[in-house]
């Protein structure tokens, strides 16, 4: 079974104007997160594909900001360029034995403690997060390298039309588990970034901070 994903992929990040000019000019690098219920395991997460849905993120945690782990006083994008490198991506399905292998160990191993699974929520997914970051466990047990990146895709938001099976806020999310994956930040085009100001930056210009 092969893991490595086959071509590059665009992920953007929300977060506040000042820490994205300070990333894109090389001054700071982004901190992976590592919360209990992270929905792909530990690390830098980016929407695919999606600027607007990553500007709607920033602009959430800019209106609650218990959402993020730093405050957004300016909503702000970036975006990458990703080279997925070894991928649990779990949009295909031969990648889904891995997952119940990692499963089975974390059920056996809390059982063993006495202690119970943790559980799913609709926002937070701490069962998920521990069964994914197990898998570095398990590689690392059996002296395999452990995923660089985990790839997903989650159906949410409301039908589009009534009846619809098609959701509104439904996307594909990309968690960097090995930073280096990270070929080159840029200024994403073809979309307004606001401040909280309503001020409009970056309209179609996108700036290179490092090459291939």
């Amino acid at each position: 079974m092969s893991f490595s994903f086959p071509r590059f992929i665009y992920g953007y990040h929300g977060c506040d104007r000042t820490v994205g000019e300070a990333i894109l000019a090389g001054k700071k690098t982004l901190i992976p997160s590592a919360n209990s219920y992270d929905w792909l395991g530990s690390g830098v997460y980016f929407w695919e594909n999606t600027p607007e849905r990553a500007l709607d993120w920033a602009k959430k945690c800019f209106r609650y900001p218990n959402l993020s782990r730093g405050r957004i006083k300016k909503p702000f994008v970036i975006g990458a360029v990703i080279e997925p490198g070894l991928c649990l991506d779990l949009t295909d399905m031969g990648k889904m034995k891995v997952l119940q292998m990692a499963y089975d160990f974390v059920k056996e191993s809390l059982a063993h403690e006495g202690k119970t699974l943790p559980q799913n929520t609709k926002k937070k997914r701490e069962l998920d997060c521990l069964v994914i970051n197990t898998v570095k466990i398990i590689n690392s047990r059996q002296n395999h390298d452990d995923f660089d990146t985990v790839r997903g895709a989650f159906v949410e938001g409301k039908p589009i039309y009534p009846k619809a099976k098609i959701y509104d806020r439904t996307h594909i999310q990309i968690c960097v588990r090995n930073l280096n994956c990270i070929r080159f930040f840029f200024l994403p085009t073809g979309i307004d970034l606001f401040s909280a100001d309503k001020t409009a930056i970056g309209r179609n210009r996108m700036r290179i901070l490092s090459q291939f």
